[in-house]
């Protein structure tokens, strides 16, 4: 079991816009594609309180956006799904504004990346390793400290975030004997080919020659019309809670927000890795490479 606790947002933020755009209009939509199922569903920033222009201008070019919460006082942050299923992260300021890049604390930790690879939920010590270094008091690095730019001269870009790495974060249902080869499978609740994908792994688990981490998402659309589900999964996120639902259909369904963020974060993953359907299995070879496969797979 591996679920990482998230922390609350803090509450006045600094924000610092690392290699970002912050801009009133919106941009324009993307070409005809068929339709993709909803990112999961989340608060509303506050009672009441109607969605800024910007926002409205984003749907009317045919991108579905959908709130997040509220990041300190004044900023509000987005869920942005395109027709092809491509998904984005932005927030937008008291004043209309849309901002995309990076917002940090007073203290320097990072609380939310819009743009980056680094996952939108983080405990307290990532928050900090993530932050910027000149705030937190660490020897800066490219990756933690400001997009520093010559005129004149274009800037280097930095390099790629592990994709093994950012697979830790997700709030996964882990099964199988600790040291086993380790293996990462996105599954929808609702997807038949995640339940033969489960069974077929039965015996490899249970002789402990296999460890499997499930990350539940909602990538079909009876699972975003039904979020309860992947949300009871991730609130009671045991093997035997996973086991009675791939056998059963049963679950104590869940909407709190601990859930949603950890659907969000999971989606955020499972996005940000390019994985076109589930079941998706990654894992690393004997040399230490990473290998994508889709579909059932009897490894």
């Amino acid at each position: 079991m591996n679920p990482s606790r998230r922390k609350p947002f803090l509450a006045a933020l600094l924000v610092a816009v690392w290699a970002s755009t912050v801009a009133a209009p919106a941009r324009s939509a993307d070409g005809d594609a068929p339709p993709a199922a909803k990112p999961p569903a989340a608060p509303a920033a506050r009672s009441g309180s109607p969605d800024p222009p910007v926002v409205e201008r984003l749907r009317a070019s045919g991108l579905d956006v959908q709130p997040g919460g509220i990041i300190g006082r004044e900023f509000r942050f987005w869920l942005i799904a395109a027709k092809d299923g491509r998904r984005a992260f932005a927030a937008t300021t008291a004043e209309g504004y849309l901002v995309l890049g990076k917002i940090y604390s007073p203290d320097g930790a990072l609380n939310l990346d819009t743009e980056g690879q680094t996952p939108l939920f983080m405990t307290v010590e990532e928050s900090r390793a993530h932050g910027l270094a000149r705030l937190t008091g660490a020897t800066p690095t490219p990756a933690t400290d400001f997009a520093w730019r010559t005129p004149g001269r274009r800037a280097a870009a930095g390099p790629p975030g592990s994709v093994w790495d950012l697979l830790g974060h997700a709030t996964a249902i882990e099964e199988g004997r600790a040291g086993a080869p380790l293996v990462y499978i996105f599954v929808d609740p609702y997807c038949s080919y995640c339940h033969r994908q489960w069974e077929v792994l039965r015996k490899k688990v249970n002789a402990g020659t296999l460890r499997v981490r499930w990350v539940p998402v909602a990538a079909l659309d009876r699972s975003h019309a039904d979020l309860g589900v992947a949300g009871g999964l991730l609130a009671d996120p045991r093997p035997e809670t996973l086991a009675v639902w791939m056998r059963e259909q049963r679950v104590r369904r869940s909407e709190s927000e601990a859930a949603k963020k950890a659907l969000g974060a999971n989606m955020a993953l499972f996005q940000a890795l390019k994985v076109p359907s589930v079941p998706a299995i990654l894992y690393k070879d004997k040399s230490g490479k990473l290998v994508k496969r889709v579909g059932v797979t009897d490894l």
